[in-house]
């Protein structure tokens, strides 16, 4: 059984498959409730899917792109990776094992389960595959848990390269801290303007990945050309977003959020005022508009 769903994962593009309890997360909803992130997920496990006897963690890996690239490799995957998890519970259902899409905070129920590490950034790691991969949870009865902990290295305590890396000032010796994240602000369109000021990377910010010792050894890829033009800052702009949602997923890419975070990296740049001035006037997103409006003051007019 086991080795039949590690196969029918595998064949979908998952890297690694955990078996994991159905545990009850309730520090992490008392936290998440806090912060006003995640609450949403379902964290009674056991009481969301009371048939479920184990939880299928999915890991779907991904190579970096070098720093300096404004597009993001881990909303690429994540997007491939939740098409690739529908089509892993088709495939699952047809071979005879029951199994549905499970609304739970997977780092959470790692972690509780023993698989991975957090490190001083938050983030999970996992063995060979540092912290670049997205997760998916699948609940079924067809199977038991069976936790199978990879060898995953602690942050070296002297080791403070994410601390100093964050443009935001949210990691520090005491931990992190979620609410001054940047990626804390960017469920919506709008952002703070002090948020597209530092942003250096569509949707996210992946600074502290990038200069992580434990992500070193990740072999890295370049954007193929596709997705390159899908995110070129011009087509942005003028509000062709279209190609860019159907990489990245449209569920968090609407309202403009893509064409105002490009006007903002443009205009950093000094590039594209002309277009820029035109979405002000054009564009049927207030967080359009806003984000032209600020970046021409801040970089065009005083300038």
């Amino acid at each position: 059984m086991y080795d039949l769903i590690k196969k029918e994962a595998s064949s979908c593009g998952f890297a690694e498959v955990f078996f994991l309890k159905p545990l009850r997360l309730d520090a992490w909803h008392t936290r998440a409730a806090h912060l006003g992130v995640g609450a949403s997920l379902r964290f009674d496990v056991p009481a969301a899917y009371p048939g479920a006897s184990c939880i299928l963690l999915l890991v779907y890996a991904y190579a970096p792109f070098p720093a300096g690239e404004r597009l993001s490799a881990y909303y690429l995957a994540s997007q491939r990776g939740y098409l690739a998890s529908q089509a892993l519970v088709k495939a699952l259902c047809a071979s005879g094992i029951p199994c549905e899409i499970a609304a739970v905070p997977a780092r959470a129920l790692a972690l509780a389960n023993g698989v991975g590490v957090a490190g001083k950034n938050g983030l999970l790691r996992i063995g060979a595959f540092g912290s670049r991969f997205a997760l998916y949870t699948l609940a079924t009865s067809a199977c038991m848990p069976r936790i199978e902990v990879p060898a995953t290295a602690s942050c070296p305590a002297q080791c403070d390269a994410c601390m100093r890396a964050c443009p935001m000032g949210a990691i520090t010796p005491e931990g992190i801290d979620a609410a001054h994240c940047m990626r804390y602000f960017m469920d919506g369109a709008e952002y703070p303007f002090s948020v597209y000021q530092a942003q250096s990377t569509h949707m996210g910010c992946e600074v502290c990945q990038a200069v992580c010792p434990q992500n070193a050894q990740l072999a890295k890829r370049i954007p193929e050309e596709a997705e390159q033009a899908a995110f070129a800052l011009p087509r942005l702009i003028a509000g062709d977003a279209a190609a860019a949602r159907s990489l990245v997923g449209r569920n968090l890419t609407g309202n403009g959020k893509l064409t105002a975070e490009a006007i903002c990296f443009a205009a950093r740049a000094g590039l594209h005022e002309a277009e820029i001035r035109t979405a002000l006037m054009a564009s049927p997103f207030p967080a359009v508009k806003r984000a032209a409006a600020w970046a021409l003051e801040q970089y065009f007019i005083k300038k």
